[in-house]
């Protein structure tokens, strides 16, 4: 077999489907998250409200489980760094875990909600973010990011939502 081929193989595997992903910084994400005044706007004849700041990130697992995996450190690290700066640590936080389309939908929930869990036990525990201002939950596969591609790995993946101040 070709040794590059060969690497290629191995690095698939090892990632289980997941791309690759860059590591977003603290100040990306407290400036995605940081308050934006709630307004209403106007659609058709409908009052709607604005949706909370949120962002995507990609937190890794061993495949199959709830396992955080070594290669997560970096953005958790960031993550941490950004819900305790002075900008952020007035709000409550709510972690959503999703997964991609494949599988139960049962079984998909289980383990969204289980990987949400994972990363808010981190962060409090490893990362010293006020467990009070953290909550958790689980989308499964009803939410994917990816609707046209649901085996994506794009598609598994944790976000983080700014759900008011405390």
């Amino acid at each position: 077999m070709n040794r590059l081929l060969f690497y290629c193989v191995i690095a698939l595997i090892s990632n289980h489907g997941v791309p690759s992903a860059q590591v977003k910084s603290a100040e990306e994400i407290v400036d995605t998250l940081k308050h934006r005044p709630l307004t209403r706007g106007l659609r058709g004849l409908r009052v709607e409200d604005t949706p909370r700041p949120s962002i995507d990130l990609t937190i890794n697992f061993e495949f199959n489980s709830a396992k955080l995996s070594s290669d997560s450190q970096s953005q958790l690290s960031e993550l941490g760094k950004a819900l305790n700066s002075s900008e952020l640590s007035p709000y409550r936080i709510k972690v959503t875990g999703h997964t991609d389309g494949v599988g139960s939908d049962a079984y998909n929930l289980d383990l969204s909600k289980r990987r949400a869990s994972a990363v808010v036990n981190f962060l409090s525990s490893q990362l010293s973010v006020s467990a009070s201002r953290l909550a958790s939950a689980g989308m499964g596969k009803r939410a994917l990011k990816l609707p046209e591609d649901p085996e994506n790995g794009e598609n598994r993946r944790v976000e983080i939502t700014q759900v008011g101040r405390l």
